[in-house]
């Protein structure tokens, strides 16, 4: 491309001079501005080309897949393609820079091969240096390629639960319902519980006190869950009552469990709460209250 900017060489030459400062820094600029406006067009078109071919080989699976028994496969090929479209654009984006900078100094006479060859022995120096940014690029693959969390499920890692927003080849990233962001080393991540890639199941445990009939408050209970059906669309079966899961000093635990779509089981546990709550209330059925004496001749000397 050099080649095409010293055609103009006479012209600039005519205007500043014969072997002119102005004109070699004219050409050069606009060699290196061409290789620039190269690099950010290729940088930019990358992204959805990606994504294109993408979701045309991800049409073909969902055919392909579209008699599966697997409830969730086709959605785990789109999330798979989003969490590979977005490692390979950053990837091919670092690439194509990497060239254009080559054959930048390549238009200044620069002899590249030193270069080239100094990096594979810097890349080797460095690798022992960098072992824990190895380790997590690594495994940063081979969560990508085994598909063990992607873009968009509901995941825990150690205490924390939240949504992949990304997964880098060195950092995964993961947002809770709070707005609280985790930025994790993929080296540092060890065992994951993934929400979404199957059925949930929500929990509630209705805790009744010992003044109420046992059997009468099972009876209730269940035909509580029996009208109440799949009233939230989350829902995939109606609720079932399990029976007794605790007995303390002041109440008896009834657990009672639906299965709901993955990640959704929160939204539902809250819901179902609420509104065994106001059934309690409303049929008179007693829920554990912890009475506190109160010593009032204590209180009154004070």
């Amino acid at each position: 491309m050099m080649a095409l900017f010293e055609l103009m060489r006479p012209w600039l030459d005519s205007l500043f001079g014969s072997e002119s400062l102005v004109t070699e820094l004219i050409i050069k600029g606009l060699f290196v501005i061409s290789w620039t406006i190269i690099a950010f067009v290729l940088t930019i078109i990358v992204k959805p080309v990606i994504y294109r071919l993408l979701k045309l080989n991800l049409k073909l699976s969902k055919k392909l897949t579209s008699k599966s028994k697997k409830v969730f496969t086709v959605i785990d090929e789109a999330k798979q393609g989003a969490t590979i479209a977005r490692s390979l654009t950053n990837l091919i984006r670092f690439v194509i820079w990497f060239i254009v900078i080559m054959f930048v100094l390549i238009g200044f006479n620069v002899d590249v091969t030193p270069i080239l060859a100094s990096a594979g022995i810097v890349g080797v120096a460095i690798a022992f240096g960098t072992q824990a940014i190895i380790k997590d690029f690594v495994s940063g693959i081979f969560f990508i390629v085994e598909k063990t969390f992607l873009v968009g499920e509901l995941v825990q890692i150690d205490d924390f639960t939240g949504t992949v927003k990304e997964i880098g080849l060195r950092t995964t990233k993961i947002e809770d319902w709070k707005g609280a962001f985790l930025i994790i080393n993929n080296g540092n991540i060890g065992s994951v519980i993934n929400y979404s890639r199957d059925y949930s199941i929500a929990i509630v445990d209705v805790l009744i006190g010992y003044q109420n009939d046992f059997d009468q408050v099972v009876n209730s209970i269940t035909a509580f869950v029996k009208d109440y059906g799949l009233k939230l669309p989350e829902m995939v079966e109606i609720p079932q009552v399990l029976g007794t899961t605790e007995t303390a000093d002041m109440h008896v635990a009834l657990r009672i469990t639906t299965k709901c779509r993955p990640g959704e089981h929160f939204g539902v546990e809250r819901m179902l709460r609420k509104d065994l709550l106001q059934y309690c209330q409303n049929n008179k059925l007693g829920l554990p209250i912890q009475v506190v004496e109160i010593n009032r001749e204590a209180n009154h000397d004070k």
